[in-house]
């Protein structure tokens, strides 16, 4: 592949695996997005908890404003024969230079243990090192959060290191951060 080659944000990039969609996000999705981003296990450690669909409104803005900008894009995850939201996946903090960026996901927890979000986040992945070329994608996770481990070891993402009582969380303690990194060359 040409090392230059960068995806360059002119449309939306519409992701589809055996079961699933993972499309542009719009205002509609709102009360989906509450679903998951309301949860308080869902969010124990990504926060904040939302509380209304503005709020989620607010944030597919956000979204939808940084793909425009070209800083990131946040995927809205739905199965191939329905509209409903199941999850967020995105990628963000892009640097085109390093070839890098950050993964991040949100899964409501009705559809955990499917492997809907390994089938997501697999997708993710390949147009990241096909299509955006990327040769580096990493993500961060409290070091507690058994499920966001499991999903990245599962994707063969590696750990790179833990930050000590990196994140003050709900349950009113310091957790540790855990630092996962995924190369190119390993995911072919």
């Amino acid at each position: 592949m040409n090392n230059n080659k960068l995806f360059d944000f002119s449309e939306f990039p519409t992701l589809t695996t055996e079961r699933l969609i993972l499309r542009e996000p719009q205002l509609s999705d709102a009360p989906d997005v509450l679903v998951f981003r309301s949860d308080p296990y869902v969010q124990r450690f990504n926060g904040p908890v939302y509380e209304s669909v503005a709020e989620a409104k607010t944030s597919i803005k956000k979204a939808l404003v940084a793909y425009k900008a070209e800083e990131s894009i946040g995927w809205a995850v739905t199965f191939k024969n329905s509209n409903t939201v199941l999850g967020g996946f995105g990628i963000y903090s892009w640097s085109r230079n390093h070839r890098r960026a950050e993964v991040g996901y949100d899964l409501a927890r009705a559809y955990w243990g499917q492997g809907i979000a390994s089938e997501a986040l697999r997708a993710v992945l390949q147009f990241c090192f096909e299509q955006m070329n990327l040769n580096h994608i990493y993500a961060g996770t409290i070091a507690d959060n058994h499920e966001s481990v499991r999903l990245l070891e599962r994707a063969g993402f590696h750990r790179d290191g833990l930050r000590r009582k990196w994140s003050w969380e709900d349950d009113g303690t310091f957790h540790d951060g855990a630092l996962y990194s995924l190369l190119q060359d390993e995911f072919r």
